[in-house]
């Protein structure tokens, strides 16, 4: 990414089109991709921690870090004409900010203050107040798609507990997939050091060696990420990463065994010039894996030794393009196992895998492991599944918050079930697709696309069809449905009642009183999710006595019994 890609005008036109549904503004929609693109939180996650509105203290958003007790008190200054920078003014207003949230005692007392229920509700919700007294750190990060100028910078040396991600830092950290890049000249690696691994891949000649850190950060491009171009963005890492790796470069005793904590960098380069025992000398180069670790090198350059050496993976491509893209993307694939790739070669994952692909004519792909290839295929991911029959067939919509749950905990029960085909997934997804087209009906926006609204609107909506016994019976007749060519009259039933439960809970959620109303909160509440969709059941029986009609039953029995 590049600077004036954060310009606003080019920012709202591409990478912040997909959270206008999210946020009504230009500031609430950054501050979201900002925390799942820089931060890497989940998108319940980001909006969970935001709290721009009026009245808000200074604050946009509140992140609590458990794992390493940190909380981060987040503000966003956007800037709307190209090249606009930011000045001390706004960092010593936002360290003014970042006070009243340094003790217990100020915590309470904004808690009692403030007009603003998204930020009362986001301190209740995270325990703010009791963690800061129990000893957590507390981090300001002032966040802007503008530079930050000389005075800013100035300013910041001065001041403890404030990190800054202006344009450059963010266009830094965010690397782009399909970006043709890297610098063009040459570069030498200092091997004078270390042993060097030598290897022929058939025409990829490659070297692993030892690096000096001091001598790696001489690469151009490192600044204004550049020479991270054909790197890939992905949403696995995290801070904690980042920030285990700078306390490693402060530790100067633990720079000898750096090399033993540390995966190392790749780098690509068009040509090997030369090779010898004290220096490996290149033309045009690229680092594919490694942004995150070299620019915290580059924030703690001054803490650096010579005993801090990086493991350097370095492969002469000679100008080929596709080996450079399988190399960049297998090479950022190498992430920890997580629950979903144990389950990848699973019978049953195997099984549902085929069955989709069957039931769609090929059409649909049933993602089960990351790094699939699905060219020309819509794909639907297993956790997606998972979440959907979570939700609408073992009605439990508060848990779809805990997607890790999905592949791990929750799998025996939401997949291992005879009833569980590859035409019941997909016949639920699509039902799950025409729900989702009703959230528009919804009044209050930040509720209608908060990500746990249309689990909870799925749930209700398969409540509903439950009351009825031909309800039930189509939707245990998912098999006959999908392959009899009616499944467009299923979708067309589940969005008529989606839209009409939609605008009945308008009226619940002024009944909650929406000022006061902690969507974020209730949406994970068992209580909360079955009393108001008995409400909305019930509603929806009353409007239907009133017109004297059974939809529900009328539309229904054809398709419970369709084989």
């Amino acid at each position: 990414m590049k600077v004036e890609d954060l310009n606003h005008n080019a920012l709202s036109n591409n990478e912040l089109k997909a959270y206008v549904k999210r946020a009504p503004n230009f500031s609430g929609q950054f501050i979201r991709w900002f925390l799942e693109n820089i931060y890497r939180l989940e998108e319940i996650d980001s909006d969970d921690a935001c709290v721009d509105a009026k009245h808000d203290k200074g604050v946009d958003a509140i992140y609590v870090d458990d794992a390493s007790e940190t909380v981060y008190i987040i503000q966003a200054k956007t800037k709307t004409k190209d090249g606009a920078e930011f000045g001390d003014t706004e960092i010593k207003e936002f360290y003014g900010t970042l006070q009243q949230f340094d003790s217990k005692a100020k915590i309470d007392q904004v808690y009692s203050e403030t007009k603003n229920e998204k930020l009362k509700q986001a301190i209740s919700r995270t325990r703010l107040a009791s963690k800061v007294d129990s000893g957590y750190d507390v981090i300001g990060t002032f966040i802007s798609n503008a530079r930050a100028n000389a005075d800013a910078k100035t300013i910041l040396a001065k001041l403890a507990n404030i990190e800054v991600f202006d344009a450059e830092a963010i266009a830094n950290d965010y690397v782009d997939l399909d970006v043709d890049g890297g610098i063009k000249g040459s570069y030498y690696f200092d091997v004078s050091d270390s042993d060097v691994i030598e290897y022929d891949a058939g025409g990829a000649a490659a070297r692993l060696f030892l690096a000096p850190a001091l001598n790696l950060l001489k690469m151009e491009g490192i600044a204004d990420g550049s020479l991270f171009e054909q790197n890939v963005r992905l949403a696995l890492g995290n801070t904690k990463v980042n920030k285990g790796l700078r306390l490693s470069i402060k530790e100067k005793d633990e720079h000898k065994n750096f090399p033993l904590y540390h995966n190392g960098i790749n780098v690509l380069c068009r040509e090997i010039v030369s090779d010898t025992d004290e220096r490996i000398e290149v033309e045009d180069y690229v680092v594919v894996n490694g942004a995150q670790s070299l620019t915290s090198l580059l924030a703690e350059k001054s803490k650096i030794t010579d005993d801090l050496k990086i493991l350097v993976k370095l492969i002469e491509t000679k100008g080929d393009s596709a080996l450079s893209q399988r190399i960049t993307t297998n090479s950022n694939n190498q992430n920890a196992i997580k629950a979903r790739d144990l389950k990848s070669n699973h019978n049953i994952q195997q099984r549902l895998k085929q069955e989709v692909s069957a039931t769609s004519k090929g059409a649909v792909a049933y993602e089960i492991k990351q790094g699939e290839t699905n060219k020309g295929q819509i794909v639907l991911k297993n956790e997606s599944a998972g979440l959907i029959l979570l939700a609408m067939d073992l009605a439990q919509p508060w848990s779809c918050h805990q997607k890790y749950k999905v592949m791990d905990d929750l799998h025996s029960d939401i997949f291992g079930r005879p009833n569980v085909t590859g035409a019941r997934i997909l016949g639920y997804w699509k039902c799950f697709n025409s729900i989702e087209a009703a959230l528009d009906a919804i009044d209050d926006k930040n509720f209608a696309y908060y990500n746990l609204t249309k689990y909870f609107l799925a749930y209700a909506v398969a409540s509903l069809i439950r009351t009825e016994a031909t309800g039930v019976a189509m939707l245990n007749n998912m098999d006959g449905i999908m392959s009899s060519g009616k499944e467009s009259e299923l979708f067309e039933i589940i969005g008529a009642l989606a839209r009409s439960l939609a605008f009945d809970l308008n009226a619940e959620i002024v009944v909650e009183d929406t000022e006061a109303f902690d969507y974020k909160n209730e949406l994970k509440s068992p209580s909360w999710c079955k009393r108001i969709s008995a409400r909305l059941v019930a509603q929806y029986s009353k409007d239907v006595l009133r017109e004297k009609a059974d939809p529900i039953g009328s539309l229904c029995s054809d398709l419970s019994v369709v084989k």
